[in-house]
């Protein structure tokens, strides 16, 4: 029966094979898990190197030491030469490192604009999502880190494990943490990717060539943010908690913000776009706090405090039965 892979097997020998298979269910259930481990072992071309006879002959040998383990085995010997070599060479391509069939199931949760969410992952870790964002994560981790992809902005509490540190991929960046709370902002329309770590320590990191570069590494109450565009990284080592975390309990603020950094969150929180036509304006600088006020009602906060006008384009429906986004352009007010 071992002879059957390689085409050279006798008729009897065949016909030997295909009446064990014949015999009960398990059998061919067996008989086929062996042909699709075969199947991928044969795309090896490590399978052209390797010499199975004497791995087989010292099967054989074991399984022929006394006549009960002879009758005991009969269905199996008949196979075991089939099952040893594709085995055997599945587990060396695994030792070698060779690419692998990647068993993970990975799942997805996203936040429509104006919806928040909060979900638990496997090892513990709680994570609260905001508006218009996505996260990637497995079911279950495996391996020696738990890695997960944001879209988005997203609150992150870590399960401590010093072990399997977790990595938070974010565009050409991740955040590397072992159990501590952070904030992550990286949406997609942005420039930069900003961190603000609320407690313990994390890590910004880039993966080049599989080794780890460390841009350097965040204490509590400081953030970093990084361009997107180059590799131009910036702490704080001084950063305003609420304006960062508000968002978890339904608040926007604003501390001294730019009004380019206002319109791109107003815009975020609402699914807008949002168009600064006089860069004039960038000089006027906001605080604030929203909590259930429309998009209307921040525009008129807004110009109450600022020179500014606004037009406001709703949304038309797209050919797709969809609608785009709502267009508000800011303009310089008049004297």
């Amino acid at each position: 029966m071992e002879l059957e892979y390689s085409g050279s097997q006798s008729k009897e020998q065949q016909e030997e094979l295909d009446c064990w298979r014949k015999e009960s269910t398990e059998h061919e259930t067996e008989y086929q898990e062996v042909r699709k481990v075969y199947s991928y072992s044969q795309r090896l071309q490590a399978m052209k190197k390797i010499d199975t006879s004497k791995d087989l002959a010292l099967l054989k040998s074991r399984m022929g030491k006394t006549s009960a383990i002879r009758k005991l085995y009969s269905g199996f010997q008949r196979v075991a030469a089939v099952l040893v070599v594709p085995l055997l060479l599945a587990s060396i391509w695994i030792f070698m490192g060779q690419p692998k069939f990647n068993q993970e199931i990975i799942k997805s949760t996203e936040t429509a604009f104006g919806v928040r969410s909060q979900i638990q992952l496997s090892d513990g870790t709680k994570v609260w999502l905001n508006s218009g964002s996505q996260l990637f994560y497995p079911e279950e981790f495996s391996g020696k880190k738990r890695e997960v992809r944001l879209v988005g902005e997203a609150y992150f509490q870590v399960q401590s494990d010093k072990s399997h540190p977790f990595y938070v991929e974010v565009g050409n960046y991740a955040v590397k943490a072992t159990g501590t709370s952070f904030n992550i902002s990286n949406y997609p329309d942005d420039r930069e990717m900003t961190t603000f770590l609320e407690s313990g320590k994390v890590d910004l990191i880039a993966i080049e060539g599989g080794k780890e570069m460390s841009y350097g590494k965040l204490s509590q109450g400081q953030k970093i943010v990084a361009d997107k565009s180059g590799n131009k990284v910036t702490f704080y080592t001084e950063a305003n908690s609420k304006k960062h975390l508000g968002w978890i309990d339904g608040k926007l603020l604003f501390h001294k913000d730019s009004i380019g950094d206002v319109a791109r969150r107003l815009g975020h929180w609402f699914n807008a776009e949002i168009i600064i036509d006089d860069e004039s304006l960038n000089k006027y600088f906001f605080t604030a706090t929203f909590t259930n006020e429309s998009l209307e009602e921040a525009l008129r906060l807004l110009k109450f405090s600022s020179p500014i006008e606004y037009q406001i384009i709703n949304n038309k429906q797209l050919d797709d039965s969809s609608f785009a986004k709502r267009k508000v352009i800011i303009r310089k007010g008049r004297k």
